[in-house]
């Protein structure tokens, strides 16, 4: 009798031990952990460059130790050229309470910025916007007076007009690709009519709403123009594919203002290295989350790296005679 109690006040006694110590872990599972960096990324479009440009922002993060899934969450979403979509994602990322919103694209700043109005005021960093002030993002591009931040990937319009007339001396009709609901390209179109009269190059506007709609546009140029030109336009880069086999098969020269496209069948860029403007984005970033300055302690920033590229392929089979040393100071596209 007495050995059964005795068992029964150890197994008594082991209980509350398990009891306890079940306690003990249940109090360890629900301590409250770090919180993980959450960063919203919206862009306008699918296409190549802006593809390269967030390629960009991820690679200077993960360099700053901030890596998807292990350090920070990172969820990307496509506008697709909507902006309608482009408001309700940046409402979402708002409803999520993200960190910092990451935009690319004009459009998706602008909704960007709209959402995040009222507090607590998520940060906004923007890349590939042409004209931040403009498009009433920020009015003092040195001191950002809201919550919105970025670099521009604007290059200025003279020295592309210069460029192109060196690639293609005769040139005085130019067809302009671009999407009269894009805030950057009609800032650019106005700016390119504006600059065309010191050239006496004359501007047949081609006007496409939709990436759909771009090759008709391109279609309707021919026999009109010397040269087509899409200037920052995302809804004609998205669909620039069906715009070089245009100028293929017409022998008109593509010009863009995006070097990633020269592989892809325009003979002449003059911009931005696409994945560089990302790098100096990322850094950006970094300053708002790691070092916690404010946003109006950061100004806005312009590419920092601009280059002349040529496909020297499609050069020589439309005969084009480039101008001067051009052929010895342009990068090889092709």
């Amino acid at each position: 009798m007495f050995k059964i109690l005795k068992w029964l006040i150890v197994i008594v006694m082991m209980g509350g031990i398990l009891l306890m110590a079940q306690k003990y872990l249940r109090d360890d599972q629900t301590l409250p952990k770090e919180k993980m960096l959450s960063i919203g990324v919206i862009q306008v479009i699918e296409h190549p460059a802006l593809d390269q440009t967030r390629q960009g922002i991820l690679d200077e993060l993960k360099e700053a130790g901030l890596i998807p899934l292990e350090t920070m969450q990172w969820v990307y979403e496509s506008a697709q050229g909507n902006p309608a979509l482009a408001a309700q994602v940046a409402q979402k990322f708002v409803g999520q309470k993200v960190d910092l919103i990451v935009t690319l694209g004009t459009t998706p700043s602008q909704a960007a910025v709209q959402a995040t109005q009222t507090p607590p005021h998520i940060p906004v960093v923007f890349a590939s916007v042409t004209d931040p002030v403009s498009a009433k993002l920020i009015t003092n591009p040195q001191q950002p007076d809201l919550n919105v931040t970025g670099v521009s990937n604007y290059v200025d319009v003279d020295k592309q007009f210069e460029a192109f007339l060196k690639v293609f001396k005769p040139l005085k009709k130019l067809g302009i690709l671009y999407n009269p609901g894009e805030a950057n390209s009609v800032i650019l179109v106005e700016k390119m009519q504006e600059s065309a009269k010191k050239y006496d190059i004359t501007l047949i506007l081609a006007p496409a709403g939709k990436a759909t709609e771009v090759l008709a546009a391109a279609q309707n140029l021919v026999g009109k123009v010397d040269a087509i030109f899409i200037n920052n336009d995302n809804t004609a880069l998205a669909a620039f594919g069906g715009v070089a086999k245009v100028g293929e098969q017409n022998n008109i020269p593509i010009f863009v203002s995006d070097v990633d496209f020269i592989a892809k069948g325009a003979v002449a860029a003059l911009g931005p290295d696409q994945y560089a403007l990302g790098r100096q984005t990322g850094k950006m970033i970094i300053k708002v989350l790691k070092d916690r300055l404010p946003i109006n302690q950061i100004p806005v920033e312009w590419p920092s790296k601009v280059e002349l590229k040529i496909n020297f392929d499609i050069a020589r089979k439309l005969g084009l005679q480039l101008v001067g040393n051009l052929a010895n100071d342009a990068q090889a596209g092709n």
